[in-house]
């Protein structure tokens, strides 16, 4: 299919932040990456429904690697459906019955269209997850509980496929529930759950700040982090992958963290700057807290509870910790009915309440508007071009956008999406292997935009 897409000026923001980084050396680490076979998407994203051939399987398993797979590209096609294939993973186990999710469909949602933040109407939805270029593989939307709109253009449903950030919404909501029990003390220094890193740059961050990605660290994903891979964000990574550094050697995970350093005049609490770092530092938290893997914890709190049709895989890094900044996986009608458990329609997976309403409001209500504009968050190309009209008015407790309206979005690395609107009842999600320097994510746009609408019907 022709693509239909038509590049925002937040993509070609993004292109020119890409494309200075290329200009700091004659060979930039992006660059060489994308010469790296199978970095590039280049095959339809269908094929994904009808399995790769041996000869592929092959080359993308000799290739793999986080920064190979965080391209997007072909090779990264396979990976996003099967990563227990190479990391090791942890099960939370499904409980009980699976709860049935009833379908009222609605036709009309393929019509959707919003006006993005450069004032332009956006094609249709239908038009948009079609499209050969945005690579969307799921989606789903659900008001009431009930699905309203569904359609797998690039997997199929009895698939799994990575949550990529969605995950830290997760370590939001157990870290709130923790509080709200009287486990941990927000107001404390992350080091008093995490004495591993005690007499480093962490003991100056609350556990409030760390919640909020407002540590004042040098840990953000930004251009010159993320494109350096002596950046204790990328060397966190290999070690968590168990992936030599430019060095050579496999890093001790935790070591890494010790070695952060503060950004020159940010105290923290001060600006939000997005980081997968204090998410793993979170993580990290819960399980000495409860005193169990991560693993558990999410199945004893969520996963038990909601009826779901899998488990969800929970890959882990060699020290044995979970990747809980990005690496939960399950199949796409599972995330929804995680979804579920933040608004009213919890009763239709659930036969008690799973996220208590007290967690619910603290984390709609506990974030920093001058931090939020003060940060990076805003910045991102698929912030500027879904919500660029319909600003959110913070982050917070690891969600990536919160409104005044109390709805809540979660936004993953290759575009994977989860919006939860308590007030309209609805649900959005959707999953997508998308590079990132190619075009800025609408789906959350679109997901907002049918909330709205259903909500008036």
């Amino acid at each position: 299919m022709k693509s239909v897409y038509k590049l925002s000026r937040a993509a070609l923001l993004v292109a020119g932040v890409i494309a200075a980084s290329m200009a700091i050396a004659e060979t930039s680490p992006l660059e060489e990456a994308l010469k790296v076979p199978g970095a590039k998407p280049e095959i339809p994203v269908t094929q994904v429904k009808t399995g790769f051939d041996q000869p592929f399987i092959d080359e993308a398993r000799d290739k793999f690697g986080n920064f190979h797979m965080q391209m997007g590209g072909d090779h990264a096609l396979y990976y996003t459906i099967k990563m227990t294939e190479f990391m090791p993973s942890a099960l939370a186990m499904p409980h009980g019955e699976v709860s049935p999710l009833k379908r009222n469909i609605d036709s009309s949602l393929n019509d959707l269209t919003f006006v993005m933040g450069d004032g332009e109407q956006s094609v249709s939805l239908g038009e948009y997850i079609h499209d050969d270029k945005t690579r969307v593989q799921g989606i789903m939307i659900l008001k009431g509980g009930e699905v309203v709109y569904e359609s797998f253009p690039g997997m199929n449903p009895e698939q799994t496929h990575i949550w990529a950030s969605v995950s830290k919404t997760a370590v939001g909501t157990i870290l709130t529930m923790l509080e709200m029990e009287g486990k941990v003390d927000t107001s404390k220094p992350i080091t008093q759950y995490v004495p591993e890193l005690k007499g480093t740059e962490w003991d100056k961050v609350s556990l409030l700040d760390a919640i909020n990605m407002a540590s004042g660290l040098d840990i953000s994903e930004n251009a010159a982090n993320t494109l350096d891979p002596n950046s204790v964000f990328q060397r966190m990574l290999s070690a968590d992958f168990n992936v030599p550094n430019p060095q050579g050697e496999i890093e001790d995970e935790m070591q890494v963290l010790r070695d952060v350093v503060p950004l020159e005049g940010e105290e923290p609490g001060k600006v939000a700057r997005y980081s997968s770092t204090v998410t793993k530092v979170l993580g990290v938290a819960i399980e000495n807290v409860e005193q169990q893997p991560y693993t558990q914890v999410f199945e004893d709190r969520i996963w038990s509870k909601i009826g779901a049709r899998a488990s969800a895989q929970i890959n882990i890094t060699p020290a044995g910790h979970a990747v809980a900044y990005g690496m939960i996986n399950s199949r796409l009608d599972d995330l929804a009915r995680y979804g579920l458990i933040f608004t009213p329609s919890w009763n239709t997976v659930a036969k008690a309440p799973v996220v208590p309403t007290q967690v619910i409001e603290q984390m709609q209500k506990g974030g920093n508007h001058e931090a939020y504009m003060a940060g990076d968050f805003t910045h991102h190309s698929w912030v500027q071009a879904a919500f660029g009209l319909d600003m959110p008015i913070y982050n917070s407790h690891q969600w990536d956008a919160v409104w005044d309206d109390g709805a809540m979005f979660k936004h993953g690395n290759l575009y994977q999406s989860l919006y939860v609107d308590p007030a309209r009842d609805v649900v959005g999600v959707a999953y997508s292997t998308s590079p990132v320097y190619l075009t800025p994510d609408l789906i959350p746009g679109y997901l907002r935009e049918a909330a709205k609408q259903l909500a008036d019907k």
